[in-house]
């Protein structure tokens, strides 16, 4: 088993957004006798906009009035660090952040008895790798979950520092085969472990008292549940659907990320917000068909949605557009278009003609890709790379 070690681990999203594989992995890992401490998303923004603003305000009056380091205790042997960070990027900001904040950081963490620690990381800019560094690891792991260098948000030098890092990792995951053959060819210790689901969890649906305003939402429910981000979804498509069917109702379970949404401001589309993982089932129950309207753009040739076999895990109908990484599922458990009017008919499809087998064979595969088959990948690795490690250095 792997338990006993120190982890540090570097990641690109908060602890309560979207429950995915950085939350997941680490409180596997805090769970086995493990001390994890989960740094909060230190990854600035090039682009200044008011919630940054907002935010950076925030940061700085707590500078002033406590702490320099928020910390907040979870499961038992994990904590989540929210470190001070000016969240822009130019080299001013760049420079108070790996000269002050980061020394700031790395001596809080001294203090906690932090010395060696294996450092997993999500991030890999300039600055972050500095911050490793000064870390001095004694296992570096790098998980890669999308192409850096071809979103469109990122730094021109990501390219650059990201190469570096898959250069230097010690052990790399991906969680889809195009990444994977991109890490591969730079570093052998490369392994894929796609996302997963906890499969017995979907099989409850508590969705307590939150899930009632479903009610009032007639049938058909067609469903997106994740991150409302106009980088990978295609908002148009979903006004499209809403308008030609306006006798369906298009609900949309999830935090709205730096997203104009006037474009989805339709009488038959529901935007619920963000909704806790714990209750997420009780809300799938209630929908008839899921969606999951990616664009299709350089960027999602790196897409694997963490969500598909949670999708696949209530039993409902899935409708897609056609993502390379899921084009194994296509034509069998989920249905995938490539024009709008055909995704809107694919959705039709699945409304009239669904059947108990085609059920029975979307709960088999989200079955047999279980997060515990995931994590036991994950732990022979990290096992096999610390002994082959500590036999090279003793």
């Amino acid at each position: 088993m792997f338990k006993d070690n120190t982890i540090i681990c570097i990641s690109t999203i908060d602890w309560g957004f979207l429950w995915q594989r950085h939350q997941i992995f680490m409180r596997r890992f805090s769970e086995s006798n493990n001390r994890v401490f989960y740094l909060e998303n230190i990854n600035p923004n090039p682009e200044i906009n008011m919630s940054l603003i907002s935010k950076a305000f925030k940061r700085i009056v707590r500078v002033i009035s406590g702490p320099k380091i928020k910390e907040k205790k979870t499961p038992e042997n994990l904590t989540v660090i929210t470190p001070f960070i000016i969240p822009f990027k130019n080299r001013v900001i760049c420079f108070l952040n790996e000269n002050i904040f980061f020394k700031i950081l790395l001596l809080y963490l001294r203090l906690k008895g932090v010395n060696n620690p294996i450092v997993w990381t999500y991030i890999s800019t300039s600055s972050a790798l500095k911050l490793i560094k000064g870390l001095n690891p004694s296992l570096l792991v790098y998980d890669c979950v999308f192409d850096v260098s071809l979103h469109p948000g990122s730094s021109k030098d990501i390219a650059i520092s990201e190469k570096k890092l898959i250069s230097a990792a010690d052990l790399i995951f991906t969680d889809n085969r195009y990444l994977f053959k991109k890490c591969k060819g730079l570093n052998a210790n490369t392994h894929l472990v796609p996302p997963g689901v906890d499969f017995e969890n979907f099989q409850h649906h508590k969705a307590g008292s939150n899930a009632r305003f479903l009610d009032d939402i007639k049938k058909p429910r067609i469903c997106f549940f994740g991150g409302i981000d106009e980088i990978r979804l295609d908002l148009e498509l979903i006004a499209f659907i809403a308008k030609k069917r306006p006798d369906w109702s298009i609900v949309l379970l999830g935090p709205v990320i730096k997203t104009d949404i006037s474009p989805l401001k339709l009488e038959n589309i529901f935007i619920k917000g963000p909704v806790e993982h714990g209750q997420l089932t009780g809300y799938l129950a209630k929908m008839d068909t899921l969606i999951l309207p990616y664009r299709i753009i350089p960027f999602s040739k790196s897409i694997f949605p963490a969500k598909i076999f949670e999708c696949l895990a209530t039993g409902k109908p899935v409708v897609s557009t056609p993502l390379e990484e899921l084009s194994f599922l296509n034509n069998g458990p989920i249905k995938m278009a490539s024009s709008k009017e055909n995704f809107l008919k694919n959705i039709e499809e699945t409304l009239v003609s669904d059947t108990e087998e085609a059920k029975k064979e979307r709960l088999k595969i989200a079955r047999d890709n279980s997060w515990s088959v995931r994590l036991e990948i994950l732990e022979n690795a990290l096992q096999e790379t610390m002994a082959k490690k500590q036999k090279r250095t003793s």
